[in-house]
């Protein structure tokens, strides 16, 4: 005599596909138990708030400032304390894969790309309040120490240059995290984002590829596509604010592409 199995209890047999806020909150919680999220977000805040009381303090200024000036100078640490960030996202996700937790992520949500959405999400989220946060502060240290300052700080231009700080981390994040996700290496994701930020952008600037180094997401001195949307102007020669932040979305887009199509081929 055959037996039927009802077809709810059948589906029942098939493990539930986890809902994206539940995987919000599985990301957040690595996120906050891990030392290297706390690392690299304190050595970014130290780098770029140190680099803004340096040039402070460093630059003289007599008679009034122009306030594009101290947005700029003001952004200067980020130039540096990017490194920190960037080893941030490839650590993130390379993580996973040098102590096998992949394995476990994987297996929890079957499927790959709302696993990398939403790890990707909590991370993006996290950079972009923390890079607001800073340079609001490292403007800030910049215009108290001006002993007068042409501009006004509520210009729309400025506001967005000063909190576009913040977007560009969090787009360089993702674009790093993408970068380590089709690498599946920590330390190869760090070098490829390294030579990409500040090693291309320095041989781009030769008189013949100058034109090219707009187009790259980011560098350490102004002059990137990336840098565009923290200038309070378009950029010398440069794109515009928006058309060079559009120019970073790209880069990430296509990067993320990427680690979606290869972590949906490769097994973990």
């Amino acid at each position: 005599m055959s037996v039927t199995i009802p077809a709810a209890e059948r589906r029942s047999d098939v493990p539930a596909e986890p809902v994206f806020s539940h995987l919000l909150r599985s990301e957040w919680a690595k996120f906050r138990t891990v030392r290297a999220t706390v690392c690299c977000l304190l050595a970014t805040a130290a780098v770029a708030v140190g680099v803004a009381v340096i040039v402070a303090t460093a630059i003289d200024k007599e008679g009034p400032q122009p306030i594009g000036r101290l947005v700029i100078n003001s952004h200067m640490g980020l130039g540096v304390g990017q490194l920190a960030v960037m080893a941030l996202a490839v650590t993130t996700i390379g993580s996973e894969y040098s102590t096998g937790m992949i394995r476990t992520s994987l297996t929890a949500v079957p499927r790959r790309g709302p696993w990398l959405a939403a790890k990707t999400l909590v991370m993006a989220a996290l950079v972009l309040i923390t890079g607001m946060l800073l340079s609001i502060v490292s403007f800030a240290i910049e215009y108290a120490s001006a002993p007068a300052v042409s501009g006004s700080v509520t210009d729309p231009a400025v506001v967005r240059a000063i909190l576009g700080g913040g977007l560009y981390l969090s787009v360089l994040s993702v674009l790093s995290l993408a970068v380590g996700a089709m690498l599946r290496s920590t330390v190869g994701g760090i070098v490829v984002m390294f030579t990409l930020i500040f090693v291309v952008p320095g041989l781009a600037s030769a008189p013949a590829l100058s034109d090219l180094a707009h187009f790259l997401p980011g560098s350490l001195p102004p002059g990137s596509a990336g840098w565009a949307i923290m200038q309070p102007g378009p950029m010398l020669g440069g794109l515009g604010p928006w058309a060079g932040f559009g120019v970073l979305c790209a880069w990430a887009a296509v990067a993320m592409a990427g680690a979606v199509y290869l972590l949906d081929k490769r097994d973990a």
